[in-house]
């Protein structure tokens, strides 16, 4: 049977597993856990699917099947969801024609027992009489996965010939039938087809359709080994709810308050003056913004609801001296930006003026998108709770006061506070031109009137205006208090009502929660703390986390019966779940009303409650650890701003994944709010954690640069947790003493590095990997500008400087300087090989062969930056670059051929070997030419300027070793047969070198590091 959607029930869930590490027979996968990781954060993040707590990495086969089994049947944990979403990645495999199975963990290929056949998890979605989803979307990401959908196409024909009932199903394969999927392929193309697949802002949901041929077009974009991948799709026969539309504005057409319902009494009176203020500004030309402000509770949203609603012909409840409804039109938006970001309000502004893919976060771009509209038209748009956006100032400067400024735009704001430099009109509802203590009394009598079950309703009228009267005294200028007052009054005997002016609204308030169960006068403001402490959008309105919170504040287990009566009760100070673009969870209609729970509790007890029910939530890992990746949207956004509150944030800083999982901008601010300065551990988390959000986090290697940042701002704590975590490569700074210029790895272990100042380091293979000692160097005269490795009857260094003077010197002390050099420039290449010693300065080069100096071969126009050197077919070579061309030579000076590489920025960087020139350019590009230039070859990229270019020859053979100064490295095999291998690094890079093991040294702006892989 289909279980009815109803109080308690999720939504939407999604079960994520995959599988990177199998049994005997199956090939590793080590991009699974990114695409888990990245399948997670687009369903919570762009879809709004709550993560099921069951969702692992290297899931048994058992463990699959039964997590399956709980999300689509339910559990002790409540029933099943309305939607459930499945996906899988890893291997799949064929047993018999036409029949799929995935493999899990302890999964052997030739073991068809150990494998997960997809008959039997559909079998769980067939009709048994058990409750189950009433829709299911099925997403398999592996080989041969369009088998399964048409398994599934199959199984579906043929149990509707039964007449068996079925949830909603849908089905997507990574591939077509016969071809094999290429890993992080459909996971980047499903993310961007969820956000951009077309949908009219009346449609509440994507059409599994246009879904498909977006996803289809987008992985049409990709490239594969047998041309562009094909996904194969399974459509649903009844309409699909399974993805939100983002556009979707819902079916009202404006915002009402809770409060305007037919048995609360409620009517809108008087501030005629306040409405008419503002709609002559609408409809006026006067230039900048307009401002309405006033203290919490003086009625701001409400004064905007009713011009918005009259604006749309759908007017609020008019009250005695209401003004005449706003003209219809004289309001074209009314958005909340509360909790907003700029570049979120930008985001939400732009579903109804579009802008360029992409642009959508950018305020500037919507800007200017709304100027092209008002280039045909007036628009009027009115912007509510400015102040409750984290950045208030920045969301007014960047967006709200551009707005204001554009030609034919009017634009109203809302908020407790003049933004600076504000230069518009302000109405202050509590100012004298605009407050009438009248209008107050008018809505205290309205509600003793008319308020269901009052009291107060057959009284004559000079007893109602009396008391009206008093309590409006009472209230001063706060139209919630005079309300709360009212309620409280209604339900009283007439004849012994008193108004008690000295009684706070707080007090009136947690009174009437009180009221709400006379027996126990708690239970009311217990089950209700929670949504006081929620932020952003509010509870999610599966009631989990709700019930989890009250369990933690005060030792309660609620049953979704009892949220849904205290929702019941306490419908008139909540705003319940809305769908849509502005849609929300549970939440209180007004921010003082949750201050006043919060207050009543103890703000830190109660966010550390809520800290401790979102924690609890996660699932543990076999370390005794939290699974933040399993974490859902709420918690991504709001755990540190309840952690902060608490007094507890600092505790999760250690915890790697916590940082990595936590929305950047959120986590930013609360960590702003906790230093103690600049040179509190917290500043440099927060540092790291600004530096790691440059950082590509696609690669699977996030983990260990996480914890390469940790060692460079000394967070040691951090660095180990990181790296006991990290699945890719391990890296240790070894130099935290400044910048690296350049390092080199001795053969026999150990490593000399150049520092910033051009003073040489030197660590042997017996210290300690961080006991560096400074080279005594005999012959240094000048400013070390260039230095290489050499074998010299033991490792020793050739350097060169900038008054031209070069030496080499050995490990023991031993050496000579080249005296008789006629450079008279800063060197820039001091090179050997087994023909000879190249010395090159800017202003040319010289060759060394058998103890004597060659000629001087001088630069032509521009000066040389690097040279290098090789022998071709016995004969010694030198290479020379300018920031535009390469010269080649003869080592005797002979001059061969000039070329221009085709690299679109200058050349920063040269090498060579015995069949041809590598140069490196500013665009990152890495070129090969044969030293006869009759080839060409592009060899690699880089993603920023090349700074590092040597071919090292290593147990395997030559490699040419490359490195960009934003941190990515490359290791490019010279030989056929060889396996590429690249890193991003998180720091800017000058020098790498490789030692004898094939492990990676690599100076940096921040010391030396040494990379394990």
């Amino acid at each position: 049977m289909d279980v009815a959607a109803g109080a308690g029930r999720p939504e939407r869930v999604a079960l994520v597993s995959g599988t990177s590490d199998f049994g005997s027979g199956f090939e590793r996968l080590i991009r699974v856990p990114d695409e888990l990781r990245m399948m997670k954060a687009v369903l919570a993040e762009s879809a709004g699917y709550t993560i099921h707590p069951e969702s692992r990495l290297n899931p048994r086969a058992g463990d699959l099947e039964s997590s399956f089994r709980r999300a689509a049947r339910g559990g002790d944990d409540g029933p099943p969801p309305d939607v459930l979403l499945f996906y899988y990645s890893g291997h799949a495999v064929e047993l018999s024609r036409g029949r799929l199975t995935i493999a899990a963990a302890d999964s052997e290929k030739d073991k068809g027992e150990t494998l997960v056949s997809l008959d039997t998890l559909f079998e769980l979605l067939v009709e048994t009489g058990e409750p189950r989803p009433r829709e299911v979307i099925i997403l398999l990401d592996a080989c041969q996965a369009g088998l399964a959908v048409a398994r599934l196409e199959q199984r579906v024909a043929e149990e509707r010939l039964r007449g068996t009932r079925l949830p909603v199903l849908s089905a997507i394969g990574a591939i077509d039938r016969l071809r094999e999927a290429k890993q992080l392929h459909f996971v980047d193309s499903f993310a961007a087809a969820l956000r951009t697949t077309k949908a009219e802002d009346t449609e509440q949901y994507l059409s599994m359709e246009r879904l498909g041929t977006e996803l289809a077009a987008r992985m049409a974009k990709l490239v594969g080994d047998e041309g562009p991948p094909t996904p194969e799709l399974l459509y649903a026969f009844r309409e699909s709810k399974a993805f939100l539309n983002p556009r979707y504005l819902g079916d009202k057409q404006v915002r009402r308050p809770l409060e305007a319902a037919d048995s609360t009494g409620w009517a809108f009176c008087g501030r005629g003056k306040a409405v008419g203020a503002v709609v002559a500004y609408l409809q006026g030309t006067d230039p900048g913004g307009l401002l309405v402000t006033g203290a919490a509770g003086s009625g701001k949203s409400v004064l905007l609801d009713w011009i918005h609603t009259g604006a749309k012909g759908v007017a609020l409840p008019p009250g005695p001296d209401a003004p005449e409804p706003a003209p219809e039109g004289c309001l074209d938006l009314l958005m909340d930006v509360r909790g907003m970001t700029p570049e979120v309000a930008a985001w939400s502004l732009s579903a109804a003026f579009p802008v360029t893919e992409g642009d959508a976060r950018d305020p500037q771009a919507v800007v200017e998108a709304v100027a092209r509209e008002a280039a045909r038209r007036t628009l009027r748009l009115c912007f509510d709770s400015v102040d409750a956006s984290p950045t208030p100032d920045a969301l007014h400067t960047s967006l709200l006061a551009p707005l204001a400024a554009l030609d034919n735009v009017r634009v109203v704001m809302a908020g407790s506070q003049v933004p600076p430099d504000f230069a518009g009109r302000e109405v202050d509802l509590d100012g004298p031109e605009f407050f009438a203590e009248g209008d107050v009394e008018a809505l205290v009598a309205h509600v003793l009137r008319h308020r269901r079950d009052t009291n107060w309703a057959h009284l004559d009228q000079q007893a109602v205006d009396d008391i009206a009267r008093a309590t409006a005294q009472a209230a001063g200028r706060s139209w919630l208090r005079a309300y709360l007052f009212a309620v409280s009054l209604s339900s009283e005997d007439p004849a012994k009502a008193q108004v008690r002016a000295d009684r706070t609204t707080a007090d009136l308030f947690l009174e009437r929660l009180r009221s709400l169960d006379e027996d126990e006068p708690q239970w009311a403001l217990d089950l209700l703390l929670p949504v006081a402490l929620a932020q952003g959008e509010g509870l999610p309105d599966d009631g989990r986390l709700w019930a989890a919170v009250v369990a933690e504040a005060s030792g309660r287990r609620v049953s979704v019966g009892e949220l849904a009566h205290v929702q019941e009760l306490a419908r008139e100070f909540l705003a319940a779940p809305e769908g849509g673009m502005h849609g929300h969870g549970w939440r209180f209609q007004g921010s003082p009303q949750a201050e006043f729970l919060v207050r009543d509790k103890g703000e830190a007890v109660a966010h550390a409650a809520f800290v401790a029910a979102l924690a609890a939530r996660l699932p543990k890992r076999a370390s005794g650890g939290r699974d933040w990746t399993a974490a859902d949207r709420y918690t991504r956004e709001h755990f540190a701003h309840h952690a902060r509150l608490a007094g507890l944030l600092r505790d999760y800083l250690v915890e790697p994944e916590f940082l990595l999982m936590m929305n950047s901008e959120a986590l930013n601010r609360a960590l702003i709010l906790i230093q103690e300065g600049a040179g509190d551990w917290v500043a440099h988390v927060r540092r790291l954690c600004t530096e790691l959000n440059r950082a590509d986090r696609t690669d699977g290697n996030t983990l260990s640069r996480l914890a390469l940042l940790a060692q460079v701002h000394d967070l040691p704590e951090l660095a180990r947790r990181a790296c006991e975590a990290a699945i890719g490569w391990q890296p240790s700074l070894t130099y935290h003493d400044g910048p690296a210029r350049s390092v080199h790895c001795v053969p026999g272990g150990g490593e000399l590095l150049v520092d910033d100042e051009g003073e040489v380091q030197h660590r042997s293979a017996s210290a300690q990997p961080t006991s560096w000692q400074r080279l005594a160097l005999t012959w240094r005269r000048d400013l070390v500008t260039t230095t290489s490795l050499v074998d010299v009857g033991g490792p020793a260094l050739l350097a060169g400087e900038a008054s031209g003077r070069a030496w080499i010197q050995r490990m023991d002390g031993e050496g000579q300087e080249f005296d008789d050099l006629e450079l008279d420039c800063p060197l820039v290449a001091c090179r050997m090989n087994e023909a000879g010693l190249l010395f090159a300065g800017t202003e040319g080069w010289q060759w060394r062969q058998a103890g004597v100096n060659g000629p001087v071969v001088p630069r032509d126009r521009l000066r040389f930056g690097g040279a290098t050197a090789a022998v071709c077919e016995g004969v010694p070579h030198v290479a020379a670059r300018t920031a535009r061309e390469v010269t080649v030579w003869h080592a005797d000076g002979t001059f061969q051929h000039t070329y221009r590489p085709e690299q679109k920025l200058g050349l920063t960087a040269i090498a060579s070997d015995d069949e041809g020139v590598y140069t490196g350019a500013g665009d990152g590009t890495v070129v090969w030419r044969s030293w006869d230039g009759a080839w060409v070859e592009d060899v690699t990229r880089h993603t920023s300027q090349v700074t590092q270019l040597h071919v090292h020859t290593g147990p395997d053979g030559p490699l040419l070793v490359s490195a960009g100064k934003k941190g990515d490295i490359r290791l490019t095999p010279l030989n056929d047969g060889g396996r590429p291998y690249d890193l991003v690094l998180g720091l800017d890079v000058t020098s790498v070198d490789v030692d004898a093991r094939g492990q990676l040294v690599v100076g940096t702006s921040a010391g030396v590091v040494r990379i394990t892989r």
